[in-house]
């Protein structure tokens, strides 16, 4: 798991320096299963991080890179070898969990002086991202404790991971969101969303395990994603973050996006 946590850190800080100093959001998320998977559908905690700037100066239009991390479940336990003798071996602390790693770009439309020319207070946006994903279960054996002639080395014990499965997909996306910004506190703010992922080439089932009929706001936007066929939904809600606060630059045209996402 650790390797996954290195390239989680490196990507964002690679796209944190190509924004710097602009606007970073950060926000944390819940992803939820819209159809019936073989693997990778139980609900969970994501994690998005995106970076937009505007094309050419435009008031409206955005080029924008995205990377989203899933976590659909993670299962602890204690397990135990058994030994050449036939006796119990040391305890061991196993995990088993599946995971997604999303990578994408796209296009994204937002008012940039504001929905009604407020100054950019309120700026709602939608964005449509194409790309690739990682699908992966695994499981994670450590030792507690550090029975170090298990793996005969001289470390203070041991991890072992072992991938269950894994699988790379097409993905497209639509996001549909506002950055809700206060400039008596420095353009910092508020950022809000709902994003679908469409995964052209996974197995599910004819039918949703939703429920059509559902009222309200959830309701509603359950029903969109039946309609356009998502696979996943993530509702995000995190904090604007205006990165040129530190040398005074002006951030009209440009924003980074480095969204976190859970429930």
């Amino acid at each position: 798991m650790e390797k996954y946590k290195v390239i989680f850190i490196s990507i964002s800080l690679l796209i944190l320096s190509f924004s710097y100093p602009q606007y970073m959001e950060i926000d944390i998320g819940y992803n939820k299963a819209l159809s019936e998977l073989e693997k990778y559908s139980d609900d969970g905690f994501s994690i998005r991080v995106s970076y937009s700037n505007n094309i050419r100066l435009s008031d409206f239009f955005r080029w924008q890179a995205s990377f989203q991390y899933i976590s659909f479940y993670s299962n602890n336990y204690t397990d135990t070898f058994v030994m050449g003798s036939g006796n119990d071996g040391p305890e061991i602390d196993v995990t088993n969990s599946e995971n997604g790693y999303i990578l994408q770009g796209g296009l994204r439309f937002t008012p940039e002086l504001g929905l009604f020319k407020d100054k950019g207070i309120f700026k709602p946006y939608i964005a449509t991202l194409i790309g690739l994903g990682y699908f992966n279960e695994t499981t994670v054996y450590e030792d507690p404790d550090n029975w170090e002639w298990t793996m005969g080395n001289d470390d203070d014990g041991w991890q072992l991971d072992d991938i269950e499965h894994q699988q790379f997909n097409f993905i497209y996306s639509i996001e549909f969101g506002s950055n809700l910004n206060f400039q008596k506190w420095n353009d910092y703010g508020l950022d809000i969303g709902v994003r679908y992922n469409m995964i052209p080439s996974i197995k599910s089932s004819n039918g949703s395990t939703l429920d059509d009929t559902e009222a309200g706001v959830e309701g509603m936007l359950n029903n969109m994603g039946n309609n356009i066929n998502a696979d996943y939904m993530t509702y995000y809600i995190g904090v604007t973050i205006p990165m040129n606060a530190f040398d005074g630059n002006d951030s009209k045209n440009k924003l980074v996006s480095a969204d976190i996402m859970s429930y």
